[in-house]
């Protein structure tokens, strides 16, 4: 009898070193990662439901109370408790060999000697407003990538920042090339998972730190304090990224599934990884509203390649205008709003409609500010006031916020003028005043323009002083 209350004492001892007042939840890996053990122990008075993925139940053990398999009632993603007792602790196992064997890209997949999991297969937890701090027992030699931050007291030990339970994140575990790339303002922690050679795995290395490095002077420091980036070689492709995206749960993480055997000329060349991290300079901004989180990516993947030197200047703005060209091809006689709830199939009229808002309205402020304010300065006061990591915002409410904090109206005024429209928003004013010709020889810059100063200030980043026009007045 001592003997198992020794054991318990010890499975439990990870737990019991947590601040009071925080759920703990305690994950250990198996040797061949085929099975994660988990226990979570609640701070004070337990709560009625764990959330989980809907797809959890199908390789997890019951849920176990003092030894004994706990009676719940599940639901989608939740599992309804019954009543417990104060800081009681539940455990259960997952076989995440198993979802690895037939979960695929979309939750669970090995590559290499790593698996790649969405982290709420067998991460539960209660509502996401309890702090929760999560400790991790790994294999020799293995490492764990995750969106969460490091407990400052112990590398160990991770407190997922507090996030709405929907939002989704990955975690890879596993043998794999680790890494910390000290950025200004914080740290990007890049796992490239699967079978790659030292020279293909310093190459995407050079790459993110690259994509890394083109997004930090929009503020002057990397958008995040801790940004998880998993890369995942998927073999030959038709072009170096054939998709990559962002998630949000528990902190910011960025995937990218590419093919290893390109060169680094070409990763350079390609726009995923700037437009990918272009999002993080946005909050959440709800998917129905994704013209405008999709749209400033769009618009920054080449502006922001520009300014670091990938692109020229003529070939970033053709680059904007065959954009525009398609945005407007696709556009069906709906509004934005419409169009953006219409799926997948109005993808370049979402993406591209918010990117010509994203110039309209970066090219306003700089004209009325007289150079003094840009997109990049009203984004940075955005997060400097506002950003909340478990706040998921509406267009117009990032719109309002913006125009609030620049002392001007021209976020909503560009919203209001194109959101309802149902046609693709007309740049060829903005072209004008910019000087740029969109010729069948290309794009060609016009010297006489009222605003070439404001042009060339975007493809650079600086700040340069032009004629103040009507609004100027209003400038802080």
């Amino acid at each position: 009898m001592l003997s198992r209350l020794l054991a318990v004492a010890l499975l439990l001892a990870p737990c019991l070193d947590a601040r009071a007042g925080d759920d703990r939840l305690h994950a250990r890996f198996s040797e061949d990662l085929n099975t994660v053990s988990a226990e979570l122990c609640f701070a004070g008075e337990a709560p009625n439901r764990l959330y989980r993925h809907n797809d959890a139940g199908n390789h997890a053990s019951p849920i176990h109370h003092e030894g004994a398999t706990l009676p719940v009632r599940i639901a989608e993603d939740r599992v309804y408790l019954p009543d417990l007792p104060d800081d009681a602790c539940l455990s259960w196992t997952y076989d995440l060999g198993a979802a690895a064997h037939a979960g695929g890209y979309r939750t669970a997949f090995r590559a290499g000697d790593s698996v790649l999991a969405v982290t709420s297969l067998w991460y539960w937890k209660g509502p996401w407003t309890r702090p929760l701090v999560v400790s991790v027992d790994l294999p020799e030699d293995a490492h764990f990538s995750t969106p969460w931050p490091r407990d400052s007291s112990d590398p160990k030990r991770y407190r997922p920042v507090q996030t709405p339970s929907g939002w989704y994140a990955r975690s890879a575990v596993g043998r794999m090339r680790f890494q910390s790339l000290d950025v200004p303002g914080g740290e990007v922690e890049l796992a490239i998972l699967g079978n790659v050679t030292d020279a293909q795995a310093d190459k995407l290395t050079r790459w993110i730190r690259r994509s890394v490095d083109a997004v930090t002077p929009v503020f002057g420091f990397f958008p995040r304090k801790h940004t998880q980036v998993v890369v995942v070689p998927i073999g030959a492709r038709n072009e170096p990224v054939p998709w990559a995206h962002v998630v949000r749960g528990g902190g910011p993480g960025v995937q990218f599934y590419v093919d290893e055997t390109r060169p680094l000329t070409e990763f350079d060349a390609d726009w995923t990884a700037t437009h990918e991290f272009s999002h993080l300079l946005l909050p959440y901004v709800t998917r129905r509203d994704r013209w405008l989180s999709e749209g400033l990516a769009s618009y920054y993947q080449n502006v922001l390649r520009a300014r670091d030197g990938r692109l020229s200047d003529e070939t970033a703005w053709r680059k904007m205008h065959e954009g525009f060209e398609r945005g407007r091809k696709a556009t069906r006689r709906e509004s934005l709003e419409e169009a953006t709830r219409g799926g997948w199939r109005n993808t370049m009229r979402v993406y591209w409609s918010g990117a010509a808002m994203m110039l309209q309205a970066d090219t306003i402020l700089r004209q009325r500010s007289g150079g003094r304010q840009s997109l990049d300065t009203a984004l940075k006061a955005l997060h400097d006031c506002c950003l909340a990591d478990g706040k998921l915002w509406r267009a117009s409410e990032v719109m309002e916020t913006l125009d609030r904090l620049t002392g001007m109206d021209v976020f909503m005024t560009v919203y209001r003028e194109n959101v309802p429209r149902l046609a693709f928003p007309d740049v060829t004013g903005t072209f004008e005043l910019l000087g740029l010709d969109p010729g069948y020889r290309g794009m060609e810059f016009e010297e006489e323009a009222p605003l070439t100063g404001v042009r060339d200030a975007i493809m650079t980043g600086e700040a340069r002083p032009g004629r103040p026009g009507p609004g100027s007045d209003n400038a802080p």
